[in-house]
Parts: C-alpha cells; structure tokens; sequence
C-alpha cells in the first residue's frame, strides 16, 4: 500500500510539473490561464476521492484501487500521444481521477493492517509515503525529462526557458528556428513524463492485483487534510 502512495504521488507530481510548464511555454497560456486549466487535475483527484467509498462496497478495496491506477494509467499515455490542449488537460483530468480509490482507501488499509495501538504511527507512514512520492516525481521525472530535452537539442540548449532568453539575442529568423525546436523537445519530454507516469501506475495496479491486502472490508476512507 505505501509502495503505492508513493508511485502515486510521484506520477502525479512529475506530470503536474510537466504539464504547467508545457501550458505556458508551449501553448503560450498566461500563468493565470494555466492555473485555471491545471484546475480540473484537482478536481479529478476530488471526484474519484469521493466516489471511491461507494465503489468499494461493490468490490474488494484492491480491487477499487487496481481498477483506478490503470484508468490513471490510460490517461498517462493520453499525456503521452498529443500535444493539443483539450487532450491534455483530458489526460491529466483522467490520471488524477484514477488516483481516487488510492488516496480515499489507502490510508484505511494502512491502518487495518497495524494493531490499534500503532494505528498513529501508520496513518503518518501513510501520509508521508504520498509526500515522498510527491518529492521524488519533481526529481526523477523532471531529472528524466530533462534529460529528454537535452538530447533532442543536443546540447544546444540546457532548458525551455534557455532557449527562450538566447533566441532574444538572434535574428528572427533564427529565433523562430530555436523556439520551435526547443518546443518540440520539451513536447517531446511531456511525452516521455505521460508515459513513464502510465508505466508506473500500471504496475502498481499489477502490484495489487497480485498481492492483495488481507483486509476484505473497506476501512472508513480516511480525510485528507
């Protein structure tokens, strides 16, 4: 359960950080604008949230959870095949969603599997595994994304934002050439974050499919502060 916390939050992290910057460097939406697009990621994580105690009484807690990390996972891979913003921020909205069963009933199981008295002591494993995950998704995914764009701007060009400043400096028409180039790159690392987020999700999903945990009622999902 914890292992899945983690995969969780760095999928989710690693693609939130992706897709902000891809909205306003590429796309060109203001902050403002990306903001309010970003939106529906939120509220994606809201509605599977809520509604996974009610699909947890129809089916195993395991199973709920299985079920909604490879819904994440498919929007993982619809990050991974567009570059237009309507299926963007559908593959975002729909990786979140999936999350819902995770976040709403993991932390019950958590606790389920401990003795009464070390009840504490795992709902803070629990919240601090999907805080980790959190973490580690800015520093892996965004360590391998950069490594994505690097390699397609071979060298010429360390970030987005790089390229960006040094196209100032050059003549237009070979500014548009960099910009340009330098977007694709970094569409091309969103990309590569959809798929690695999908790749991970999918296996924890396998993960629980595989080793379920013993409890067989849903626990009372725990809030979320």
């Amino acid at each position: 359960m914890l292992v899945g916390l983690v995969t969780a939050g760095i999928a989710m992290a690693g693609t939130g950080l992706m897709v902000t910057q891809y909205l306003q460097s590429v796309l060109g939406h203001s902050p403002f604008a990306s903001a309010v697009l970003f939106a529906p990621m939120g509220l994606g994580v809201a509605i599977g949230t809520i509604t996974a105690p009610a699909l947890a009484r129809r089916v195993p807690p395991s199973t709920a959870i299985a079920g909604g990390l490879v819904v994440s996972a498919l929007g993982g891979v619809v990050l991974g095949t567009t570059t237009s913003l309507v299926p963007v921020i559908v593959g975002t909205t729909v990786l979140a969603l999936g999350t819902g069963p995770l976040f709403a009933l993991g932390t019950g199981l958590v606790m389920a599997s401990v003795p009464p008295s070390r009840a504490g002591s795992a709902a803070s494993m629990s919240e601090t595994g999907n805080y980790f995950g959190g973490s580690l998704g800015f520093a892996l995914l965004g360590l391998v994304a950069t490594a994505v764009y690097q390699s397609r701007m071979d060298g010429t060009s360390d970030s987005l934002a790089g390229a960006v400043a040094a196209a100032r400096h050059l003549p237009a028409a070979q500014a548009a050439d960099l910009v340009h180039e330098a977007q694709a790159a970094f569409t091309t690392a969103v990309h590569v974050t959809g798929f690695a987020s999908a790749a991970l999700l999918a296996a924890t999903a396998a993960l629980f499919v595989t080793r379920r945990p013993s409890a067989s009622r849903c626990p009372e999902p725990a809030r979320r502060g």
